[in-house]
């Protein structure tokens, strides 16, 4: 009968956490671990972005946000390419040809007020023109084209003067030989500084929203900002805007250019302590 006893009361104290302290049997617990359950809320909402670190052998708990913020802007710039393209039987005709008319077309722009330093060489080619050849053939040379393409900065803060100054030099250079014309808007650097600014606050808001919403779900506080940095964007490059083909010398009404509004957008990283 005692070797029963004494066999029960071993298996009892093998199987448990008790211990004698103090004259009595207590029950041992561990502490609950706080991060692990934090960590556990995270995985069952399946936050992205979100995550643990540690810093001085202490836990840091952090939320990681990646925003978008947009600005709107009037383009202030006006890039007016004017193409001046001659073909003739003989490369010297060609470019001769093409470069009389390119001179007409930079001196009618001068005349209608636009400055020499607005004025600049985009690109020039000479190309041989081939007959057509099928099968065992050898291609021919049946003439040559040239290629001229100067391009017009025209530059306003009021949208509809800068529409009306672009097609002003789109009509005279086609008037003056132009055959071939493409415009683009765009922003001075001054305008790209101001709408930087804007998107970049934007970004930081909505981030900001996103961070307090995901702590919200999880029954967390935020605490602060660990680091934030810019996550890119795009500066507001000219964007293509009216291309025309001109086949006549002259224009019989003037050519209507809206400029209309962009957006421009940045965005941010910000790791949030909570």
């Amino acid at each position: 009968m005692t070797v029963i006893v004494l066999l029960a009361a071993t298996i009892f104290l093998a199987g448990s956490t008790a211990y004698f302290a103090s004259g009595g049997l207590q029950q041992k617990t561990p502490a609950p671990n706080l991060s692990n359950e934090i960590t556990h809320k995270l995985q069952a909402y399946q936050v992205t972005g979100v995550d643990s670190t540690s810093t001085s052998g202490s836990s840091l708990n952090s939320i990681t946000v990646s925003a978008t913020g947009d600005a709107t802007y009037t383009p202030n710039e006006a890039l007016v390419q004017v193409t001046v393209v001659a073909q003739e039987s003989t490369a010297e005709a060609a470019t001769q040809a093409d470069a009389q008319s390119t001179t007409s077309v930079i001196s009618a722009l001068e005349g209608i007020g636009v400055s020499n330093s607005s004025i600049e060489t985009q690109g020039f080619s000479l190309d041989a023109d081939y007959a057509n050849c099928y099968s065992s053939c050898i291609p021919s040379i049946i003439g040559y084209t040239v290629s001229n393409t100067i391009q017009v900065n025209v530059t306003s803060s009021d949208a509809k003067t800068l529409g009306l100054t672009a097609g002003q030099v789109i009509d005279t250079a086609v008037k003056a030989g132009a055959n071939q014309v493409n415009l683009y808007f765009g922003a001075t650097q001054s305008l790209v500084d101001q709408i930087t600014a804007v998107a970049l606050k934007n970004a930081v808001g909505s981030a900001d929203v996103q961070a307090q919403t995901i702590a919200s779900s999880l029954g967390v506080s935020i605490t602060g900002v660990i680091s934030a940095a810019e996550g890119g964007g795009y500066s507001p490059e000219p964007y293509y805007g009216y291309t025309a083909l001109a086949t006549m010398s002259s224009a019989t009404s003037a050519t209507p250019i809206v400029p209309g509004t962009q957006s421009f957008s940045m965005t941010v990283d910000v790791v949030y302590s909570i």
